[in-house]
């Protein structure tokens, strides 16, 4: 996937596919942002499950192979798997290192880091259900994360089961140091409130995230630290703004569609 790069990615993928042992398809996403690049590689994915992971993640030899094992023996319509930091120098975020298996079934809060993009796998009827990714969250917007999460949600939401697992692992290379952990951490303030601020839309769960939301404030109140409840305030203003003048922006996909009607995102 090259999301709109302007350096040497598209040879450097060019290059690859002519030595893999395997097909490899060369997709571009000449919009910015993490949910554009998704939903452009789902447009051209034709398998019965879609993994997805990031950039600068290494699946571990038996990753593929470990999350068809857990759709196998479990029911699940969306799974999310083990993320490790790759260095152990990195700061601690963009992981998910839990070694207990958990499910949330359908029409459930969703708790926001709860399953990681960098290593999220999806049944293709939950595609063709719920759509793909929200264009207007995740890195690249203005809401910079929260995709993830909110793909979970709509999977919750619309009566599939989803299961945290932690056989299929990846380790996550994301290089930030020091400071650099804390501002990721102040981004994903604002996605979470974005993803709040999204769900409050939905009649069928607002009750029910005004109520975790207002839970989560009071934990942060008596930390007497009201900074990520501002982000999140924030992050919930910049969605509420941009749905504003997008309905709805999720794109769908249909089975019968062949790969060559659709055009490269652009």
């Amino acid at each position: 996937m090259d999301n709109g790069s302007t350096d040497a990615t598209a040879d450097a993928i060019h290059r690859f596919a002519a030595s893999a042992p395997f097909a490899v398809r060369y997709v571009r996403a000449a919009t910015p942002g993490l949910s554009h690049a998704r939903n452009a590689g789902l447009r051209h994915a034709g398998g019965r499950i879609v993994a997805f992971t990031d950039d600068d993640c290494y699946p571990q030899p038996d990753y593929l192979r470990a999350i068809v094992e857990v759709f196998e023996r479990h029911q699940a319509g969306v799974i999310g798997g083990r993320v490790v930091l790759h260095d152990p120098a990195d700061a601690r975020v963009g992981v998910k290192d839990v070694l207990e298996a958990f499910e949330i079934p359908p029409g459930q809060f969703v708790r926001a880091g709860v399953m990681h993009g960098a290593n999220m796998a999806v049944r293709r009827e939950v595609l063709e259900q719920i759509g793909g990714f929200d264009p207007l969250l995740g890195a690249g917007t203005r809401c910079m994360a929260g995709e993830d999460t909110d793909f979970v949600a709509r999977a919750v939401w619309a009566g599939w089961t989803a299961r945290y697992d932690p056989r299929p692992m990846v380790a996550h290379h994301h290089g930030r140091k020091g400071a650099d952990g804390d501002g990721q951490r102040r981004h994903y303030d604002r996605g979470r409130g974005a993803y709040y601020g999204k769900w409050l839309l939905d009649r069928r769960a607002r009750r029910t995230y005004v109520r975790e939301w207002y839970y989560s404030v009071r934990r942060m109140l008596r930390k007497r630290d009201p900074g990520p409840f501002r982000r999140e305030l924030a992050g919930a203003g910049r969605y509420l703004l941009d749905r504003l003048f997008h309905a709805d922006p999720v794109p769908r996909f249909d089975s019968r569609a062949s790969v060559r009607s659709h055009r490269t995102e652009g």
